[in-house]
C-alpha cells in the first residue's frame, strides 16, 4: 500500500472559532493508481493536499493517520518531512506560480531539483549534465526553445509554460505521489488536454500514483481509475470512475453529473444545484446535503449518514442505501 488515511481530521482556528474542514476522510491507494477527489469549492479538496504535503498553514491541525508508504506524516517534524516532499510525495498547485522562486531562473530551480534527487538517491551528475537533463525536460513539456526557458523567470512564462515547468520538476524528482490540485483551472482547453496527457504519461512511464483534485467531473473521468466525491468536508461517494459516470449513487453526485454541459443547445437551460454549501460554522443537523437536495427525507434531517461500502467496491454515505 503505497498511501492509506485513516481518520483524517483537519481544522482550522480562525477568528470565529475553530472550523472543522475535513472530517473522517479514508483513502487508499496502489502504486501507479490515480484517484480524482471532485466538489465544490469549500469541499475540503485543496485541504486534503495541503494535509498529505504536511502544508497547512500555521493555523491548521490535522489528527489521524496519513501513511506514506508506512510513515505516518501527521507526526513529522518540519526537517523530517522535507526529506518526504519531492522525491516521495511533491505538489503541483493550483496557480503554478506558487511552486516556483519569483526571484530565480527557471533554469537555476530546476538543476536545484536534479541536485536533490542526487543527494537523496546518491548519484553523481556533472553540472553539464543536470543542465542538459533539464533541458531535455523541458521539451518533453512541449515547450518552444528549452534554453531560452531556461533563462528565464517564472513572471516572463504564460501559465500553460510555467504549469509545464513544475510538472517538469515532478519528472526530475519522480515522486512516488504526485497531488495536482486542479492544475488546469487557469489553462484554456488546448493546454488543459496537454496537461492531462503529460499526467497520464507520468503515470504509465513511471507508475507514479496521482491524486488529481478537481471540480471537473469530466476531466476526473478521462484521467482517474477511482473517483471520490466530496461534500461540505465529507466523502460523500467513493467508486470506480466508470461506474460513478453511469451510475452515481448519491444525490449530490448526480447532480454534479446533471450539471455538466451536453445537450443544452437543444435542451435551453443548464441543469444547476439549488442552493449553496452550508458554513462550516453552521453545519445542518443530519445529512449535510439535506437543504439541497431533492431525495430528502424526514431521516436525512435528523441523522447523519455514515460511509458505508457495498460489494461492488464503491462506498456512499446516503440513507437511500441504509
Amino acid at each position: 500500500m503505497l498511501l492509506e488515511i485513516k481518520d483524517l481530521n483537519v481544522s482550522y482556528k480562525t477568528v470565529n472559532g475553530v472550523a472543522s474542514i475535513l472530517e473522517d476522510f479514508q483513502l487508499q491507494m496502489q502504486e501507479g493508481q490515480i484517484v480524482s477527489i471532485v466538489g465544490e469549492s469549500g469541499s475540503g479538496k485543496s485541504t486534503l493536499g495541503q494535509a498529505v504535503t504536511k502544508l497547512l498553514p500555521m493555523s491548521g491541525i490535522a489528527e489521524g493517520q496519513i501513511l506514506l508508504n508506512g510513515t505516518n506524516i501527521v507526526k513529522l517534524r518540519e526537517d523530517q518531512m522535507t526529506e518526504q516532499r519531492g522525491t516521495e510525495v511533491f505538489m503541483i498547485f493550483q496557480n503554478p506560480l506558487n511552486s516556483l522562486n519569483p526571484v530565480k531562473r527557471v533554469g537555476s530551480q530546476l538543476i536545484e531539483a536534479i541536485n536533490i534527487r542526487n543527494t537523496r538517491k546518491k548519484e553523481n551528475l556533472t553540472e553539464e549534465l543536470m543542465y542538459e537533463e533539464a533541458v531535455e525536460t523541458l521539451k518533453i513539456m512541449r515547450l518552444p526553445d528549452p534554453d531560452e526557458i531556461m533563462k528565464r523567470y517564472p513572471h516572463e512564462l504564460s501559465g500553460g509554460q510555467v504549469q509545464r515547468v513544475v510538472i517538469s520538476m515532478a519528472i526530475i524528482l519522480k515522486p512516488k505521489l504526485l497531488i495536482a490540485d486542479e492544475p488546469t483551472t487557469a489553462l484554456d482547453v488546448t493546454i488543459q488536454a496537454q496537461v492531462i496527457n503529460l499526467l497520464k504519461q507520468l503515470n504509465r512511464e513511471y507508475k507514479m500514483s496521482i491524486i488529481f483534485i478537481t471540480h471537473d467531473l469530466s476531466l476526473a473521468y478521462v484521467l482517474s481509475d477511482r473517483i471520490i466525491v466530496m461534500y461540505a468536508g465529507r466523502i460523500v461517494e467513493s467508486n470506480p470512475s466508470e461506474s460513478l459516470i453511469k451510475s452515481p449513487l448519491h444525490p449530490y453526485t448526480d447532480g454534479l453529473l446533471k450539471s455538466v454541459p451536453t445537450d443544452y443547445k437543444t435542451s435551453g437551460t443548464l441543469f444547476s444545484i439549488s442552493g449553496s454549501p452550508p458554513s462550516f460554522f453552521d453545519m445542518p443537523v443530519g445529512c449535510r446535503f439535506n437543504l439541497r437536495c431533492p431525495k430528502v427525507f424526514e431521516k436525512c434531517r435528523e441523522e447523519e449518514p455514515k460511509l458505508r461500502g457495498r460489494t461492488d467496491g464503491s462506498s456512499v454515505r446516503c440513507w437511500l442505501y441504509e
